[in-house]
């Protein structure tokens, strides 16, 4: 493979240990190097080792495409006396120097073919990787688009000071960072190699974007942490990334994989497309979901920027590692999660203890269903949950974490009336009293309101609003006597009690949410 002039350049200094001008070219267009013959016919885009006088060189045109190491007296330390001539010692040894070279070009060669041979062996990503670390001297991470780990260099699990980069805490918190940056959402739309400051990981990272059909897909990244990145890297990252990207095209999806399935039965599940119950419990069992465990179901709502970054995938993936025996996938713009609390060993009490802070950091809201037990009612436990989440932020919008067992009134209300106008389904008794206190500056249906909800308690009900007993007395004979209230039946007081539900769920206040409908109706 072909090599740049700035690598050129970092390895004469390594080898003679001296100090020359550092080429700021890091195109990857030198070949191997050759002595150079004035009488010769010179090649293109090489290395040049020349000792002789070398003005006879430049009547060529193509020289400017080769980089020139001239060897001469004049200078006793090496300046370049033009944008490609590097002058050198005369006390260098061309065919010593010569022999480094071919020794340099070697040593990426062998890089270069190990490369293309694991790529025909289809050997994993990480082996290329690992290959891949004598040249940079750095670890290697591959990422997806969503931020979730695919591959690393082995060197991460070998030394103990790298193991933050594959934490998936410290990963999680570093994504969390990340999607809020601009630099980074803008990352994903570059075509060319591209460095990463150290305040978004940790560690200054020299990362070059992958694309399937023109849309971002995987990250290829150079972490900063066992020696600094020049930016003569870049371009052997993008020769690595060529190699990468053919391996990823090749990748079929784990079909087998358990995790995989289990989601696809899950999916089937909500889709309600397994109605046989035998085959349910069949199938589930197979992963080790049991008719006799207990199971409760997230719905979580992800924010706009895990939508417009793609990392609600990353966030299932993460889900699964801090909560044992759960399944998470996307639905929509939602995310489904369903955990098995017999394999998660602690109650669903615990559970959201254990995911709060996870859900808080995550700009997450969740509904979360009751818990179930046996695998046959799962359509209804996601169901519970999304009803949870769908109520929740709408009558709860600051509350992180919304339960069905506390907003299960709030829906039943909510669809009790069916297609007919909450006015109409209500009892009539109700705005005849309103209708009487708008015109009579009265109270009459706030009365009732309150003399139900204290369980018929008259004392109660009157310290509530403020007026003596006898006051409120008075209050119930009328009104008996303007709404036709019986305080004795049981059916009409709960119709009563309901109506009163109803109508407050509706706009989360009370009466004076429909005066104006009364009004308009008077």
């Amino acid at each position: 493979m072909k090599l740049s002039e700035r690598i050129i350049c970092k390895e004469l200094c390594r080898h003679y240990n001296i100090t020359i001008p550092i080429s700021s070219k890091t195109e990857l267009s030198l070949g191997r190097p050759y002595i150079c013959e004035t009488t010769q016919e010179h090649l293109t885009g090489h290395i040049l080792i020349c000792k002789n006088d070398i003005q006879s060189l430049f009547e060529s045109k193509s020289m400017t495409d080769n980089f020139i190491l001239h060897v001469s007296g004049g200078n006793a330390f090496p300046t370049y006396a033009s944008s490609n001539v590097l002058e050198l010692p005369e006390t260098t040894d061309v065919f010593e120097l010569c022999n480094f070279l071919q020794s340099i070009f070697d040593h990426y060669d062998d890089w270069d073919e190990s490369l293309h041979e694991m790529m025909k062996l289809s050997e994993p990503l990480s082996a290329l990787l690992d290959a891949s670390f004598s040249i940079f001297n750095n670890p290697l991470i591959l990422r997806a688009s969503d931020y979730f780990m695919l591959a690393h260099s082995s060197v991460i699990d070998e030394n103990s000071s790298l193991s933050h980069l594959v934490d998936p805490s410290a990963n999680f918190e570093n994504m969390t960072t990340c999607k809020l940056d601009p630099l980074y959402n803008q990352a994903k739309y570059n075509t060319e190699p591209f460095f990463l400051p150290e305040y978004l990981t940790g560690s200054r990272e020299l990362c070059i974007n992958l694309f399937e059909h023109k849309i971002f897909s995987y990250r290829l990244v150079v972490a900063e942490e066992l020696q600094k990145i020049d930016t003569d890297m870049a371009p052997l990252l993008e020769h690595l990334s060529y190699y990468i990207g053919l391996c990823l095209s090749r990748i079929e999806p784990d079909n087998g994989h358990a995790g995989y399935s289990l989601e696809h039965l899950l999916r089937d599940v909500i889709d309600n497309k397994i109605t046989d119950l035998t085959l349910l419990g069949n199938r589930f069992s197979e992963y080790g979901w049991l008719s006799t465990h207990d199971y409760c179901c997230f719905s979580l709502k992800t924010a706009a920027l895990d939508r417009q970054n793609l990392t609600a995938k990353y966030i299932c993936h993460h889900f699964e590692d801090i909560i044992k025996g759960s399944c998470a996938f996307q639905k929509e713009e939602d995310i489904i999660v369903f955990v098995n609390l017999t394999r998660f060993g602690k109650s669903e009490e615990e559970l959201v203890t254990s995911c709060i802070e996870f859900l808080r950091d995550s700009f997450l809201k969740a509904g979360i269903s009751n818990t179930f037990h046996g695998t046959y009612d799962l359509y209804y436990c996601c169901m519970q949950s999304r009803i949870a989440l769908d109520i929740g932020t709408r009558h709860q919008p600051y509350h992180w974490i919304h339960k069905f067992e506390k907003l299960s009134l709030l829906w039943l209300l909510e669809n009790a009336t069916g297609s007919m106008p909450v006015p109409y389904a209500c009892s009539g008794k109700i705005f005849a009293l309103k209708r009487y206190d708008i015109i009579h500056k009265s109270d009459y249906c706030k009365t009732m309101e309150v003399y139900l909800k204290n369980h018929m308690n008259a004392m109660a009900a009157a310290r509530q609003l403020f007026i003596h007993r006898s006051t409120f007395l008075y209050r119930l004979d009328r009104i008996k006597e303007i709404a036709g209230v019986d305080f004795e039946d049981e059916n009409m007081l709960f119709y009563l009690e309901l109506s009163y539900r109803i109508i407050e769920s509706e706009g989360n206040v009370s009466m004076e949410s429909f005066e104006d409908h009364e009004i308009k109706n008077k």
